[in-house]
């Protein structure tokens, strides 16, 4: 793949209905069997693009929404900011990450992945985590790949019915 081809931005009010189907995309392709399938079955790209449109127009304090594309075509996205109020004012966090299932393993998501740490480092962050589900061995195999490794910390996620056991990942990052 030309690596000329492939950029990481900001997302921005248009790229909200791809994002939509980029994140239902990924999460019927990862979160089957994890998730209950009406749950997955039951996800509408005009709602999540909706989601989408507001988030990036007015995201949460300190929240930022990374895309990568391949030819102007945004294939996954990040977001990140910092985590929530009961860690050190210095953690940052992943909140989410994903990649549209056409695009696996072809270098984009640790292109995406890269720029993000490098974002959280820009931002000052000391520390920073991210949850992976329990038995999403794909996801936790590429953060394991880049360094961000089980803490020993469990959420248990009762948004999904039944809820989700979650795993931290984390890393530390050095000092400016």
């Amino acid at each position: 793949m030309d690596p000329t081809q492939i950029s990481v931005r900001p997302a921005v009010d248009h790229d909200a209905p791809r994002l939509a189907e980029i994140h239902i995309a990924a999460w019927r392709a990862t979160y089957r069997g994890i998730m209950s399938d009406e749950r997955l079955d039951g996800m509408s790209v005009e709602r999540a693009a909706s989601n989408w449109r507001q988030n990036i127009a007015d995201p949460a304090k300190g929240i930022e929404h990374l895309l990568v594309a391949h030819d102007d075509l945004p294939v996954g996205f990040a977001i990140l900011g910092p985590a929530p109020d009961d860690y050190a004012a210095d953690t940052g966090q992943l909140h989410a990450l994903n990649l549209h299932p056409d695009w696996w393993a072809q270098g984009l998501g640790s292109r995406l992945f890269t720029a993000f740490e490098q974002r959280l480092a820009a931002l000052g962050y000391a520390w920073a985590f991210l949850w992976v589900a329990k038995g999403n061995e794909r996801a936790i195999s590429f953060y394991t790949k880049h360094g961000w490794l089980d803490d020993g910390g469990i959420l248990e996620d009762a948004q999904f019915d039944p809820p989700i056991i979650e795993l931290r990942h984390s890393r530390t990052f050095a000092p400016h």
